[in-house]
């Protein structure tokens, strides 16, 4: 799975592509803290290009959730395939997290 950052306007985009799964989960929260040493107010979690996710991948994204919570930021998960999204509805997760559309958080979010 490849991770990487975008400076975005007013938020800071960490845009995933790839597998992500129990293999991707350390390396996944090892760059994702590296990559949010600067405590953004907002990031957006662009899931676009996710094909796959596990419960481990689930449980790296709830531990960044709390990470940016912990330092009174806010995360946005966007960009979620309609199978992703269902994994997600399945264990009630999309009341937990904040999900938009990628054109709703372009509304939000432009630049």
């Amino acid at each position: 799975m490849e991770i990487k950052k975008i400076n975005h306007a007013s938020v800071t985009i960490i845009e995933l592509n790839g597998k992500f799964d129990i293999e991707q989960a350390e390396n996944f929260e090892n760059n994702f803290n590296q990559m949010i040493q600067d405590k953004p107010k907002v990031v957006g979690l662009d899931l676009n290009n996710v094909n796959y996710i596990d419960s481990s991948a689930i449980g790296s994204i709830i531990k960044s959730l709390n990470h940016v919570k912990n330092y009174g930021g806010e995360m946005i998960l966007f960009g979620l395939k309609p199978m992703i999204l269902n994994v997600f509805k399945l264990a009630k997760l999309d009341n937990f997290f904040k999900i938009l559309t990628p054109e709703e958080f372009t509304k939000k979010y432009p630049g």
